[in-house]
């Protein structure tokens, strides 16, 4: 399902967000503006990720049903897993990911398996980037360990946003992560990453990410990505769901 037709199938009654860490209002047409919208800044993209301080940063060009707010926290957590230092590994190309847009769904009403009917059960983020010679292997297309690369960041971004908006710290270490790669990228081309969260419970978190044309939505690479969160404090307190 593509996600505009996505968007535009969500509940549309508001789902309580009082124990929320990431207020939300209800679904609307946000996703479909922002797969279509030119207009969002790199510039300020770039600021967000080495911004100091998430009360200053600018995220009017970030489309989404969620707060500024919850932005600003995802985006300092980006800052966080990319590495504010020069030296951390592949700062320059984590610094060239674009947020276009940060969706929270809840439980569609005719989904009777869904025990959460007013809670967030599903979150979304979508990045663009366009594939520099940097990127590539000598081939001049996009080198393998970079999609890796690119696919760890975003899936952490749609795993840290459910689960601030169930109350829950879903932030942890890679545990897994498979890829398919099912055709080249050359140099050039710019790559829109959807990622969407899958699950959510204790301590393991996953997502998937599909890695396609910004233009024409053909497919390279596909991921799902399962990370591990830290131990609770004491067996007695577990994670909230």
């Amino acid at each position: 399902m593509s996600t505009d037709n996505r968007s535009q199938q969500q509940q549309e009654e508001p789902w309580s967000s009082e124990n929320s860490a990431f207020p939300v209002i209800p679904p609307d047409s946000t996703m479909r503006n922002s797969l279509q919208s030119p207009s969002v800044s790199s510039s300020s993209l770039s600021s967000s990720i080495t911004s100091a301080s998430s009360a200053a940063l600018d995220v009017s060009s970030i489309r989404g049903n969620i707060s500024d707010q919850a932005k600003r926290r995802v985006m300092d957590m980006l800052a966080y897993y990319t590495g504010a230092k020069e030296e951390s590994f592949g700062v320059e190309i984590a610094r060239r990911l674009q947020m276009r847009s940060m969706n929270v769904w809840a439980a569609s009403p005719g989904n009777m398996t869904a025990r959460m009917s007013r809670r967030a059960t599903e979150a979304q983020t979508v990045f663009d980037i366009t594939v520099t010679k940097d990127m590539c292997n000598p081939y001049g297309t996009l080198h393998g360990a970079c999609a890796c690369y690119i696919v760890d960041p975003c899936s952490m971004s749609a795993i840290v946003v459910l689960g601030a908006a169930l109350g829950v710290d879903a932030t942890g270490v890679s545990q897994s992560m498979n890829l398919i790669w099912h055709r080249p990228a050359k140099i050039g081309t710019k790559l829109r990453a959807v990622s969407t969260s899958i699950f959510i419970e204790g301590r393991i978190r996953t997502a998937r990410v599909e890695i396609m044309d910004a233009e024409t939505d053909r497919l390279y690479v596909s991921a799902i990505h399962s990370t591990i969160g830290p131990k609770p404090e004491s067996e007695g307190r577990l994670a909230k769901l």
